[in-house]
């Protein structure tokens, strides 16, 4: 009876993240977009970094958010998601609003990807973009940049959570238990490069190389145009990346990296995509410490 009802358990956890997923092209917006719209009643742009950064040059109008205070460091994991109420005040320091459009770019893709894995597991996302090609193609196209750190008034941020943008390491284990005895529509994607991905080369803090079991290596670089420019493959590129790697069509995903950064970039990537997909923000750091 147990074993029964651990199947089911993990079977209708994918058929939930299945019902509440959905797509959105307007999710990634070129720098031409934006130079058209940044003034527009209702855009607010942001940009995800250091303080230090986005005052020696941002963006005219956008508002600053700290990378580091969309991150903890939860049971010696590092690169958590903070508690809701804490991204809550996070976000409304920074003068986010509670409607209207969000702009988000930054100096670092992964950075820009996490910022929004958060706002769309706060229940914001479908009202969330990354702007393609962050700050690098927005200056050196030659367009408008302002320096300096200009006082903002507080914004009204209010959190709708959503719990199955991501899975728990005990939820992970249920899944991969149920999947043994069952087929699920499900794939998971590891982001990391093939070197770690293989156990060649270990990573940082890092005691057991390789991979979590039956996982697909997607590394989260191969969904930019080359390794030094932060633009994204057309839309038909990134959906034969996946499906050339073995996800299914109907799979839902959970991708992984180290400790849920890189990853972030393939869960954007999924969503923008249409794909259900979710994060396992513990990621390999987190698999080894009760897998090794």
């Amino acid at each position: 009876m147990r074993l029964r009802m651990l199947v089911v358990s993990a079977a209708l956890w994918v058929l939930a993240v299945t019902r509440v997923a959905a797509g959105n092209q307007q999710l990634l917006v070129s720098t031409d977009w934006l130079q058209r719209h940044r003034l527009d009643r209702g855009v607010t742009i942001v940009d995800v970094g250091d303080s230090q950064s986005y005052a020696n040059g941002h963006i005219p109008g956008a508002r600053f958010v700290a990378l580091s205070g969309l991150l903890t460091t939860r049971n010696s994991i590092p690169n958590e998601l903070p508690d809701v109420p804490v991204l809550e005040k996070t976000l409304r320091a920074a003068g986010i609003p509670d409607r209207g459009r969000i702009i988000i770019y930054s100096r670092d893709v992964i950075a820009a990807a996490r910022a929004f894995f958060t706002l769309d597991y706060l229940g914001h996302g479908d009202r969330t973009s990354i702007l393609d090609g962050g700050f690098a193609k927005w200056s050196t196209e030659g367009r408008p940049v302002e320096s300096g750190t200009p006082a903002v008034a507080a914004g009204e941020f209010s959190a709708r959570p959503r719990p199955e943008a991501k899975v728990s390491l005990a939820t992970l284990h249920l899944i991969l238990y149920t999947a043994q005895l069952q087929t699920l529509p499900l794939a998971i994607v590891d982001a990391r490069s093939p070197a770690q991905f293989l156990g060649v080369e270990a990573g940082a803090d890092v005691t057991c190389p390789g991979h979590i079991p039956t996982a697909i290596n997607v590394p989260w670089n191969e969904n930019l145009t080359s390794a030094t420019t932060p633009v994204f493959r057309t839309r038909d590129e990134l959906a034969a990346l996946y499906r050339d790697a073995g996800v299914a069509d109907d799979a839902t995903v959970i991708v992984y990296c180290r400790t849920g950064m890189q990853a972030s970039v393939s869960y954007f990537v999924l969503r923008y995509l249409g794909r259900e997909v979710v994060l396992y923000d513990g990621s390999y750091i987190e698999w080894i410490q009760f897998n090794s």
